[in-house]
């Protein structure tokens, strides 16, 4: 196996464990027209990223390897930004979800692949399921502005 993926993977599930509070603090402060919406539809992807989380995790511990647990640790490895708890407008929320998903679509192809070239077909599955499910995302908050 690769040492290479294994790490990748652990800066993805840091990754997720701070995007999972960022979807909260989104959740929490956003506001405007799109307020009802936009709520309900952040509640249901934290709820996914908290799937995710697990998942990645599992599967790291399937392959013998150990994923960061501590949201300190987690804070050292991450390349995502956190946001400050302050109120965000209902456009600016939809900005920075295609931000983060576009971002997210990236990192995920790049370890599905790192998957295949190691020889790890269930973690590349694994991986090109979740790229599935951002690129439909990404699809639908294009379509929801327009």
């Amino acid at each position: 196996m690769s040492a290479d993926l294994y790490e990748k993977m652990n800066v993805y599930l840091a990754n997720q464990e701070v995007a999972y509070i960022k979807l909260h603090n989104l959740h929490w402060y956003v506001k405007g027209r799109s307020f009802f919406t936009l709520h309900t539809k952040l509640e249901g992807l934290y709820n996914q990223t908290a799937v995710i989380i697990d998942e990645v995790a599992e599967r790291l511990l399937a392959l013998g390897q150990f994923p960061v647990a501590s949201l300190n640790k987690a804070l050292t490895m991450t390349t995502i930004k956190e946001r400050e708890d302050v109120p965000v407008s209902s456009e600016d929320t939809m900005r920075s979800l295609m931000s983060d998903v576009e971002y997210w679509i990236r990192d995920t192809k790049e370890i599905a692949q790192l998957a295949d070239e190691a020889g790890d077909g269930a973690t590349a599955d694994q991986f090109n399921g979740y790229l599935s499910e951002y690129q439909k995302l990404l699809w639908m908050l294009q379509s929801y502005l327009g």
